[in-house]
């Protein structure tokens, strides 16, 4: 049952990844379009900059747990290498313990300024003014779904750890 767990919360970080990286298109769009009006018509846009922002912020935000599924965040794998893989999975198993008290002040905090940013209907502090409070809100998402995917790697190494050398069930 855990492991089924865990791979819908796997699914679900694939998907989210995968439709967040889209948002690279718009984001060119937006700065082509920007870059010419500006250029060649000495017109430029008031919105291109915090559209682009707002569209990088959430796909960074919901990119982090996609990158922990894939392996993906920088880690110092100098001295791991030169272990066993039981003494991989027992390191991994301990530096998730940091993991979590990282991980769980950023969604706890994410969840605070999101919460207070949809009640207030935050704007940002430029002349175009968008909402933000819908960039807060991805943010508090994209640390739940970054702490769920710490979740399911925590539970695949204690189940790997109880395996076999070898033994890839």
């Amino acid at each position: 049952m855990l492991i089924k767990f865990c791979d819908i919360i796997d699914k679900l970080n694939e998907w989210t990844g995968e439709m967040a990286a889209w948002l690279i298109l718009p984001m060119c769009f937006i700065v082509t379009y920007d870059v010419i009006l500006r250029y060649a018509f000495n017109s430029p846009t008031i919105w291109a900059w915090d559209i682009n922002t707002q569209l990088l912020g959430a796909m960074v935000a919901l990119g982090g747990a996609y990158a922990l599924l894939h392996d993906g965040h920088v880690g110092v794998d100098v001295i791991l290498v030169l272990l066993s893989r039981k003494k991989r999975i027992v390191v991994e198993l301990v530096t998730s313990l940091f993991f979590f008290l990282g991980s769980g002040v950023l969604l706890w905090n994410g969840l605070e300024q999101a919460a207070i940013s949809v009640k207030t209907m935050e704007v940002d502090y430029t002349y175009f003014a968008p909402p933000v409070y819908p960039l807060k809100v991805l943010i508090a998402v994209g640390f739940l779904l970054l702490f769920l995917e710490g979740i399911s790697k925590f539970i695949r190494n204690i189940v790997a750890y109880g395996q076999r050398e070898g033994d890839n069930r």
